[in-house]
């Protein structure tokens, strides 16, 4: 009795595991050495339990010890790394997030990288609305005039920012579309402080889309996830679109290894330490944040 069936899957984190990845995103998190009595005082656990947990990992050469006692990472992790990132296709990433984000809205869902001066569309799957939208697959648009192109010029360096606007022609589409690098810059201080972009009729009148970004391990903006339809949809359920869009790209970009550090979500005291930096230099993923505005370009 109370035996679990065979084949059953344990649905709770078991602690010892939990705790061994959270120590090593620290060293990650951190880039430098820790000794024994550190990670024993920052983690708030028994000298033992510590103790094992870092030999451990550097049994499995993820960590070394100097002679000092300090421990640090090795390359073994950047590794791994490499070779799971090398199988990674991001359409098959996103493909099943396009799916459900299309099932969430009703509108067409599609992801975009960049291509130069442009975006092109990778991947999309069909709404259920009468009204199509422009992109398929294979189909390159201006980086300007739409919400995928915006989410991603809002995340480049600002050197390559500056290379890809001012070598771009702003061309007026719509009477909406923005063609003046003031007031594009302006637009794309907007989506980085909400965390998704909107086109709104930039591209073509009748059909507004909103985009959000995916990144990739490194923190690097990789491409663009959108949801598009008639302007009346998404006027009609803007609140429900935004939040589909951010949690799609969201679940892509932690699938190519961008993360929230599990040292924030397991132990909630380390949260505000100066000592915990994301690797990827987005902090806690601020710029996803829900909000219920959409933006209008120019204003």
């Amino acid at each position: 009795m109370g035996r679990k069936p065979k084949g059953s899957v344990v649905s709770r984190p078991v602690p010892s595991i939990q705790k061994a990845f959270a120590i090593l995103e620290f060293f990650c998190s951190t880039n430098r050495g820790h000794t024994i009595s550190q990670i024993t005082r920052i983690f708030k656990i028994p000298v033992s339990t510590c103790s094992s947990v870092l030999y451990t990992l550097m049994f499995c050469g993820y960590l070394r010890r100097d002679d000092s006692g300090v421990f640090s990472l090795t390359m073994k992790l950047l590794g791994q790394a490499n070779k799971g990132l090398s199988q990674i296709e991001i359409n098959d990433i996103a493909h099943p997030e396009l799916e459900k984000l299309t099932i969430a809205t009703g509108l067409a869902s599609a992801l975009f990288t960049r291509e130069g001066n442009q975006v092109v569309c990778l991947a999309k799957v069909e709404g259920t609305s009468h009204v199509r939208t422009a992109a398929h697959v294979g189909k390159q648009m201006p980086m300007h005039a739409t919400c995928t192109g915006k989410a991603i010029l809002a995340y480049l360096p600002d050197e390559e920012l500056g290379k890809v606007v001012g070598s771009s022609d702003l061309r007026q589409l719509t009477e909406n579309t923005i063609t003046s690098i003031p007031l594009l810059k302006k637009e794309l201080a907007r989506v980085r402080s909400q965390g998704y972009a909107v086109d709104n009729q930039e591209y073509g009148i009748g059909v507004r889309g909103i985009s959000a970004p995916v990144f990739d391990n490194k923190g690097r903006v990789v491409a663009a996830i959108s949801a598009s339809g008639a302007t009346f949809e998404l006027d009609r359920k803007k609140v429900t679109i935004i939040s589909a869009v951010k949690a799609a790209s969201l679940e892509v970009s932690k699938t190519l290894g961008y993360s929230e550090s599990i040292v924030n979500n397991v132990y909630p005291h380390l949260a505000d330490s100066n000592m915990v930096r994301s690797s990827t230099g987005l902090g806690s993923m601020e710029g996803f944040k829900n909000t219920e505005r959409i933006s209008q370009p120019g204003r």
